[in-house]
């Protein structure tokens, strides 16, 4: 499959135009995308991507994102395109922004400048910001037979999610004595609140540092945990209270 850009373009907004009518030009200019069958392997290899279009099917991705999490907020789209190229950023949307998605068996609260998107091929989701490397992570998955493994499948889950961990990479599970757990009964269902560090020696040897605030709930056999993370060297009190914030917000509907 190849990518092919129709004749509409976005031209050069004047400066009275405010964020966000950019944002929805961008928005509407990036769904008018079309994904056609190229002629052949080798045809392909013959068309010149565009910087413009380079940068459209970019923003496509970010609106794909923004769809899978019901967002609605033009400057989250736009900073995510810009942080994944590393240019200044718009001031980020402040306060949080609710998932309360039917189809989904939890609720939570995360910043409105986060970027999310569905798990593939598992329940659950990732929202990150691009900016700072902060993430949360839903993971959803059988409850072990053994309730001595549960805090080590959690972490596992959350550090790892989806085994991405792989190749050259090594991935350090913390020690007992640096987890640290409790338990909280809320309208009558068990939450199990954990907190521990996490360190990645990446594929290029570079050693990455995280701490994770989580939660846990298991119903009827399945495990729902949610977790948000940042890295250690920007870890500090505002930090604390919005991970904090993230896990407190988590919970799992009556099934």
């Amino acid at each position: 499959m190849a990518f092919c850009t129709c004749t509409h373009v976005v031209s050069s907004a004047a400066p009275h135009v405010t964020i966000r009518n950019r944002a929805s030009r961008l928005r509407h200019a990036a769904k008018r995308i079309i994904v056609c069958q190229a002629p052949s392997q080798d045809a392909s290899l013959d068309v010149k991507t565009s910087r413009r279009g380079f940068i459209l099917r970019s923003c496509n991705l970010a609106v794909l994102a923004d769809t899978a999490l019901n967002q609605s907020d033009g400057r989250t789209i736009v900073n995510s395109l810009l942080g994944a190229y590393g240019l200044p950023q718009l001031k980020g949307t402040p306060g949080f922004r609710v998932l309360d998605d039917p189809e989904k068996d939890y609720v939570l609260e995360y910043p409105k400048s986060w970027v999310g998107r569905a798990n593939r091929q598992r329940q659950g989701l990732s929202v990150s910001d691009y900016n700072s490397s902060d993430k949360l992570v839903v993971e959803v998955f059988p409850k072990p037979e053994e309730e001595s493994q549960l805090v080590p499948d959690i972490l596992q889950h959350l550090i790892s999610p989806g085994q991405e961990v792989g190749g050259d990479s090594r991935l350090i599970i913390p020690s007992n004595k640096n987890v640290v757990t409790a338990s909280e009964d809320i309208d009558g269902q068990t939450y199990l609140y954990i907190r521990f560090p996490s360190e990645t020696i990446t594929r290029s040897g570079y050693q990455v540092k995280r701490k994770h605030y989580a939660v846990a709930a298991a119903i009827k056999g399945t495990v729902y945990c949610c977790g948000a993370s940042a890295r250690s060297d920007q870890y500090d009190k505002a930090k604390e209270q919005l991970l904090s914030h993230v896990v407190e917000s988590f919970r799992v509907r009556n099934l």
